[in-house]
């Protein structure tokens, strides 16, 4: 029995990386998609696994009652993503 050809298998990513600041001082709910994420208290968090697409992140504060949203952000599959989510 012999083998021929290269029998390489290419795996493309679907996923990506997404580093998330949020501008103000607070502790925050953060979700994406209406989803419960992460309990936020030093405004950074880096989500992995992110599907390739738009998707919306929000944070919601818990003391000062800040809250940000960035709709229709693109998260692109193999490689990191920045968000920055600006609150009132």
């Amino acid at each position: 029995m012999g083998f021929t050809g290269c029998g390489a298998v290419i795996i493309t990513p679907t996923t990506g990386t997404v580093y998330i600041t949020i501008d103000t001082w607070d502790d925050y709910s953060l979700y994406v998609d209406g989803i419960f994420q992460a309990y936020v208290t030093n405004g950074y968090f880096t989500l992995t696994n992110v599907p390739a697409g738009y998707h919306t992140f929000e944070a919601y504060g818990y003391y000062y009652g800040y809250y940000g949203i960035v709709p229709n952000k693109y998260i692109y599959s193999g490689v990191t993503n920045y968000v920055t989510i600006t609150t009132y």
